[in-house]
Parts: C-alpha cells; structure tokens; sequence
C-alpha cells in the first residue's frame, strides 16, 4: 500500500445524506416540505425523491413522516456544506465542543435542525421535538470524521 492510500484510509468524507421529519395532522404538509427544502443546496431540490410514510402516534392521531434521501458523495457533501454554512457561528461552535454526542461508531453524524426555522430559510441547532433530523453517513472511521469537522470548522465555508 502506497503512502496516498494510507492517507486516503484516514480521511473522512460523507458519502450520503437523509433527511427525515415529522408531519403532523396539523401542520402543512407544502410547509414542512419547503422547510426540508431549505435544507438543501438548489441543486439537490431538483433531484429530491419525497418517501412518505402514514403512521399513527400515541394517541392514534395521524403522523406522516418524510424522508429524503441521497446516496452520492458529491450530493452530501454539498449538503454538508450547505448546512454547515448557514449554522450561526454559536450553533457551530456549540455543536463542534459537543461533537462526540453527534458523531456514532459506525462514521454518521447527526444534526437536529429547528424546523420552523427552516421554514423561515434559516439553519439552527435544536433539542426539541420539531425537528428535521439530517444524518450524514461518512466514508472513515470515527476519529476521521471528527478531525474532517475540526478542519472544516476552520475554514471559511
């Protein structure tokens, strides 16, 4: 094995993205679509395929959950940047010094986003419920993928 491919092994990369929210019986379905929209890069707006599935809560009132997935390298990373861009620097930095609690063994990340926010076409960390759940699935291991954030977080997005 050549040096490149050493380094290569320990680089990290997202290699996929999926979007996944809650509907519920009272909210606009076009709404929170144009919420998950907002998300995304204008690119991948044009490419998205919407999977739905009907469930029921707790107390069987109707749930609807969206999911939108992309399987592309090049698509999550410009996801990743999208997002990342458009985090306020406190939710950066919050996110970045609890980073262990947002990355698993298995190289995904992930990242709770306000809903309503998104709505609005703004990015915002949240520990709510009325969130759009975005997990990024990355190519290397574990320690990689927290020093590609660390880097990122260093550089101008």
């Amino acid at each position: 094995m050549s040096r490149t491919d050493c380094t290569m092994n320990r680089e990290a990369r997202p290699v996929a993205v999926e979007y996944a929210v809650f509907v519920h019986a009272t909210e606009d379905f076009d709404k929170v679509i144009k919420a998950v929209e907002n998300l995304m890069p204008p690119r991948l707006r044009e490419r998205k395929k919407v999977e739905v599935e009907e469930t029921y809560g707790h107390y069987e009132n109707p749930i609807r959950i969206i999911r939108v997935s992309f399987r592309n390298p090049e698509y999550a990373s410009q996801a990743f940047t999208w997002i990342w861009a458009r985090l306020p620097d406190e939710d950066r930095a919050c996110f970045m010094k609890d980073l262990d609690l947002h990355i698993n063994d298995k190289s995904r990340l992930y990242m709770r986003l306000d809903k309503q926010e998104a709505f609005l076409g703004q990015a915002r960390l949240s520990s709510g419920d009325d969130v759009i759940k975005v997990v990024f699935n990355f190519k290397g291991s574990r320690e990689a993928v927290r020093n590609f954030l660390l880097s990122h977080d260093l550089r101008v997005v």
